[in-house]
């Protein structure tokens, strides 16, 4: 018997104002690296880059899985150019995709459509699109669930966020974030900043005023937003502007931190 499809836990947290501790993974994204790092029982969602890195979609279908033994939700982070590969990647079973340099709603709108099935009875808040039907995928176990169950569960628990990274964008956050479907919002500050022409200053007040322009928008839309935050004292700040989805960094980083650690062995 096949079980119930089980809610997405990183999205009822953030729906409950809840913080979300999210983990990237890139460069050593790993079936044994998502076993690690869930095992810690330190992060509450995973983040599969795979706009920087090439991880094909077999590949991400067996990273969440391995995630899938956890209650850990798991986001992939692309940029949404076509249907296919929004379509594809929803099909691994990953519980929300982050698409990156979105820069207005009209974009946004045309990643709902693509992202989410058209359903005739929908749900009270439920939004339709006219993604393709498969049904024998992993998101669907394979051909076991029930269709309706199917769809209104990809439907109402898949996250779709919209990132923010350049100018345009930031000016646009507020209308991006009002698009149906849009679950939340992603300030990218490092590409923000290098947009700026101040690459790597993730601290610059003109950043930081951008944070602001996103957190207000996602407010007003009644959506939860996220960032990066690099050390306690911008995931403090992040915090105070009213940011849940939080990713202080993943598995470069933590190669990086560690190396550093262990030379202190030698003195």
């Amino acid at each position: 018997m096949i079980p119930a499809k089980r809610p997405n836990s990183a999205m009822l947290k953030l729906k409950s104002g809840e913080m979300v501790r999210l983990f990237v993974l890139g460069n050593f994204a790993s079936p044994r690296h998502v076993d690690f790092v869930c095992q810690s029982q330190q992060f509450d969602a995973l983040w599969f880059d795979l706009e920087h890195f090439d991880i094909p979609t077999q590949d991400l279908a067996v990273l969440n899985l391995v995630a899938r033994a956890y209650d850990v939700s798991t986001i992939a982070r692309f940029k949404a150019t076509d249907y296919q590969g929004v379509m594809r990647v929803l099909e691994t079973g990953v519980g929300g995709i982050m698409c990156s340099m979105v820069s207005n709603a009209a974009e946004a709108r045309q990643i709902v459509q693509w992202a989410k099935f058209h359903n005739p009875a929908p749900d009270p808040g439920e939004v339709s699109g006219a993604r393709g039907w498969n049904g024998g995928n992993v998101d669907s176990a394979y051909g076991n669930f029930a269709a309706p169950e199917y769809l209104k569960h990809q439907n109402s628990q898949t996250m779709i966020i919209c990132q923010i990274e350049l100018e345009e964008a930031v000016e646009q956050a507020a209308a991006i974030a009002a698009v149906p479907g849009v679950d939340g919002l992603f300030f990218g500050p490092g590409d923000y900043s290098a947009a700026l022409g101040v690459v790597g200053q993730l601290s610059h007040p003109r950043v930081i005023a951008a944070t602001e322009k996103v957190a207000k928008a996602a407010k007003e839309a009644g959506k939860w937003w996220g960032t990066v935050a690099v050390g306690q004292e911008m995931c403090a700040r992040v915090k105070a502007q009213g940011a849940q989805l939080i990713c202080p960094g993943g598995d470069v980083r933590i190669m990086n931190l560690g190396l550093r650690e262990l030379v202190k062995t030698f003195g």
